[in-house]
């Protein structure tokens, strides 16, 4: 098992089970040294059952603060939320990036609340996707980009648009410095499913992250965790290593995300 996981979702999102308590023990029964929390970013319109609401944040808080408190001398806890990149929502994305230790990353929609990755079929979403991203990036308000390849899962088969976005996501992790993720969450978990050219996990997929090798991208391990049960099985661990076996990445070991957030964070605008 990873000793950091900085991808850990709370029962607030909706699809999550546990209580906060319940996943800093299973961390580390588990043997981890940091866990970050990372929970769906609520925006002021509600979607229950795929992120926070608004007036849960408090909570949210004040509940991993005072884990952090409580377990100090076991494990290292940090507050931090899984963002998309929405100029609509600035300011509250802007209060987060003040407030949080870190933040990553994970662009689920196009616009908020439209145009699910999850339903990409075609080159103009895809090129959409990256210029979110890439955006992100040039304003400073993430610390890692979390499954760079999530747009695949009902993508129907590996294309040019999609090498070419690869190469493109490759290209701004080099020039910002930030690290890509190779995703231990659901698409591995629920298995391989059948495209047109054959069948793989829906994410990570082996293409991505040969570009990543060659380009020497950072990679960080991101467990993408629903479940504190999931904290004591290696089993999407190993099935997303699998993917990648045999290629040179460049994984990050001890990286202190906290410590380059905060240098992040003066960059931001």
């Amino acid at each position: 098992m990873i000793k950091a996981n900085y991808h850990t979702h709370t029962a607030r999102c909706g699809h999550a089970i546990g209580t906060d308590e319940e996943y800093v023990q299973a961390a580390l029964q588990a043997g981890l040294t940091t866990l970050g929390f990372s929970d769906h970013a609520a925006y002021p319109t509600p979607c229950p059952g795929l992120r926070m609401n608004i007036e849960q944040i408090p909570d949210y808080y004040q509940s991993i603060r005072s884990l952090q408190e409580k377990y100090a001398s076991q494990i290292d806890i940090h507050l931090g939320m899984e963002v998309e990149y929405y100029p609509s929502q600035w300011d509250t994305i802007r209060e987060y990036r003040k407030t949080l230790d870190y933040i990553i990353l994970g662009q689920h929609n196009l616009t908020i609340d439209k145009d699910s990755v999850y339903e990409f079929d075609n080159k103009d979403q895809v090129e959409r996707y990256v210029k979110c991203l890439e955006e992100a990036c040039q304003h400073y308000m993430c610390d890692y980009i979390a499954h760079p390849d999530v747009f695949l899962w009902k993508y129907p088969r590996i294309d040019e648009s999609v090498l070419n976005a690869a190469e493109k996501i490759a290209d701004i992790s080099r020039f910002y410095d930030i690290p890509l993720e190779l995703n231990c969450g659901t698409g591995v978990r629920i298995g391989k499913k059948e495209y047109l050219d054959g069948e793989r996990y829906a994410y990570p997929t082996r293409e991505f992250f040969e570009i990543f090798a060659k380009k020497k991208c950072p990679i960080i391990i991101g467990l993408d965790i629903h479940n504190p049960q999931h904290f004591l099985t290696e089993e999407n661990l190993n099935r997303a290593l699998s993917v990648v076996e045999g290629l040179p990445l460049n994984f990050l070991t001890d990286y202190d995300l906290v410590s380059k957030a905060k240098e992040r964070k003066k960059l931001f605008w």
